[in-house]
């Protein structure tokens, strides 16, 4: 019977989600380079879409908005201290900001048509959005000052723009644009133009999210069939799949560079930039989708390794040959929590530590891995931990363990 309750509500969740999707794309918020703040996303576990933030590890939920609206879409701004959002809380859905933190909330946007996808620019002057005040249910790409004023669009007519998120640079805006039936990737300069087509595809690309670094865009596409999620060089070349299980879709970095943030079936994910390690962050009733990066400027960022020399260390990993497994000694310089993924191995998501000190995390494989072990006795396995400090703020390091197995 529980079983069956649970089937119900994953399938209303994924009703209500589509419910919410504009045309068949769906918003993708910018990332701007520093340390990984917290994410917020939009969950309908109340019945509705409110906003909530967590941990990057998926701990320490906060609920921000609250009500009979459904509350969507959030970006955070290049600072980590705004966030706007999309809302029907007025009847049709309109642009509303509020701090990073909940509060007091704003209205940008006051049009009977529907606004939605907002993106603040690098430097938080400007929102990107789309809407379709132009009399169609297609939307078209508009930008406004962060106050709401001088909202003007940018793109001229061409099939539906979508999901609009500026470069880490503030140079351009990556959406994405429906011409001949399937959605494409596009770039056009920050204040308008003419669009540049960067693949031209029949997969139906969508949702871009640069990188930090602004060097690759992480998208979703149907290349394989289904969506999944896949990064790719900004001239087309480079493409790498990241994720193989269905549905896989709104792809936001982090601000370090080293992960990725999605949904799946009505739950938020992340998974290492490179492929691999994918940790779920939530389990909670209804659907958990836009997921959106809170940078902490001045942190680590892409190309800096995500060090820091705040007291968070790896030490050196302690074998159990018999077992196969190791533990993984981490110190920490206050109360906080630890998570550890990596390829092959089972990953530890929200680790409670109450105090500074140092706690052994255990690196165990998965049965693919377990399996070689025990063909091989030996397999050498690359494991990352998060550690999120109590009072915000976070550090990534990794460590390269070989795993040995007495037979």
């Amino acid at each position: 019977m529980r079983g069956s309750r649970q089937t119900i509500a994953a399938a209303l969740a994924a009703l209500l989600l589509g419910a919410f999707a504009l045309g068949a794309g769906s918003a993708t918020a910018a990332t701007f380079p520093g340390g990984n703040g917290r994410i917020a996303y939009a969950s309908s576990q109340g019945g509705n879409y409110d906003i909530y933030t967590m941990n990057a590890d998926g701990s320490e939920k906060a609920h921000l908005t609250s009500g009979s609206a459904n509350d969507v879409e959030p970006s955070f701004s290049a600072d980590g201290k705004r966030i706007v959002f999309a809302s029907d809380r007025a009847g049709n859905y309109d642009i509303y900001a509020m701090n990073a933190g909940g509060g007091e909330i704003v209205r940008l946007t006051d049009d009977p048509s529907d606004d939605r996808q907002p993106s603040f620019s690098p430097d938080g002057s400007r929102v990107a959005f789309v809407s379709t005040r132009f009399g169609s249910w297609y939307t078209d790409l508009f930008l406004m000052n962060a106050d709401g004023g001088n909202q003007t669009r940018i793109v001229s007519a061409g099939g539906g723009e979508e999901s609009p998120t500026f470069s880490p640079d503030g140079q351009q805006i990556a959406f994405v644009r429906t011409p001949a039936g399937h959605k494409n990737l596009y770039l056009v300069g920050a204040s308008g133009g003419e669009p540049a087509l960067l693949v031209k595809s029949a997969f139906d690309d969508r949702q871009p999210s640069f990188s930090p670094g602004g060097q690759r865009l992480a998208f979703s596409s149907r290349r394989d069939g289904h969506f999944e999620i896949y990064t790719m060089n900004l001239n087309g070349s480079g493409v790498t799949k990241l994720t193989s299980k269905p549905s896989s879709q709104m792809p936001a970095y982090s601000p370090d560079g080293r992960f990725i943030a999605f949904s799946r079936g009505g739950s938020i994910y992340t998974v290492d930039a490179g492929g691999g390690g994918e940790v779920r962050l939530t389990r909670e009733r209804g659907a958990q989708a836009w997921p959106t990066w809170q940078p902490l400027p001045g942190q680590p960022s892409e190309g800096q390794g995500g060090q820091s020399s705040g007291g968070f260390k790896l030490g050196k990993p302690i074998l159990n040959k018999r077992r196969g497994t190791a533990k993984l000694p981490v110190t920490i310089p206050v109360a906080g929590t630890l998570s550890l993924r990596g390829h092959g191995v089972k990953p530890i998501g929200a680790k409670v530590v109450s105090h500074g000190g140092t706690v052994r995390l255990i690196v165990k494989p998965r049965k693919k891995l377990a399996s070689a072990l025990a063909r091989n006795s030996r397999a050498r396995v690359k494991v990352t931990v998060s550690y999120v400090r109590r009072s915000g703020g976070g550090e990534i390091k990794s460590k390269a363990i070989a795993l040995r197995k007495l037979h």
